[in-house]
C-alpha cells in the first residue's frame, strides 16, 4: 500500500526537518511546498512570478497555482510514496488533493501536524539567527514573520477539524527536540 503523507504546521517550526527525516526512513520523495515556490521564483517562470507577489506579503499564494505546480510533480511519482510538508495550507487545498489522490485510486495516509507555540518559533529564531537567513528567502522579516502566523492561526482550524473526523490526523507536540518528535511520528507511521 502506497504511504502519501502530509505534514503541516506554523512557520519555523521544523516540519522540513521532520519530513527529511520521515521520508529518508520510509524510503518516500519529500516535496517541500515552499522550495516548489522557490524553485519557480527562481527560475523566473510565469507562476514564479505569479507566485513571489503573494509571497513578498506574507500571505498565501493561491489554490489553482499551487495545485498545478504540485500536480505536476505528484504525476512523475505515480501520485504515490511522497511527503509533502507546508501543505494543504488552507480547507480548500485539503479537499482537492483528498479528492485528487481518490481519482487516482491513491490514499491520503495521515496529515501530520506539529503543533507549536508562537514564542516557540521566536525563541528558535533567535537561536538559528544568521544561519536561518535563508538566501532564498526574502520573506523572514518579523512584519511576514507574524502575517504569516496570523494566516496559519487562521486557517489551521478548519483542517485539522476536517482531518480529525476522518481519523487522518496526527497533531504532535512540537514544542520538544527533533528526536522525541520523530519518534512519535513513526509511532503513529508504522501502525497504518
Amino acid at each position: 500500500m502506497p504511504l502519501n503523507l502530509f505534514i503541516i504546521g506554523p512557520s519555523g517550526c521544523g516540519k522540513s526537518t521532520q519530513a527529511k527525516l520521515i521520508a529518508d526512513k520510509y524510503h518516500l520523495t519529500h516535496l517541500s511546498m515552499g522550495q516548489l515556490l522557490r524553485d519557480e521564483i527562481a527560475a523566473g517562470s510565469g507562476f514564479g512570478l505569479e507566485a513571489n507577489s503573494y509571497i513578498k506579503q506574507g500571505v498565501w499564494v493561491p489554490d489553482d497555482l499551487i495545485f498545478d505546480v504540485l500536480i505536476e510533480k505528484l504525476k512523475k511519482l505515480n501520485f504515490e510514496n511522497f511527503i509533502i510538508d507546508g501543505f494543504p495550507r488552507v480547507l480548500n487545498q485539503a479537499k482537492l488533493i483528498e479528492y485528487f489522490l481518490k481519482k487516482q485510486s491513491k490514499p491520503f495516509s495521515l496529515l501530520i501536524h506539529l503543533d507549536v507555540t508562537f514564542d516557540e518559533i521566536m525563541k528558535r529564531r533567535a537561536v538559528r539567527g544568521d544561519e536561518f537567513q535563508d538566501a532564498n528567502r526574502t520573506d523572514n522579516t518579523p512584519e511576514t514573520i507574524a502575517t504569516r502566523q496570523k494566516s496559519y492561526d487562521e486557517t489551521i482550524v478548519s483542517i485539522k477539524e476536517y482531518f480529525s473526523t476522518k481519523k487522518l490526523l496526527f497533531s504532535v507536540d512540537g514544542n520538544r527536540p527533533v528526536e522525541p518528535i520523530f519518534e512519535d511520528i513513526v509511532n503513529k507511521v508504522d501502525t497504518l
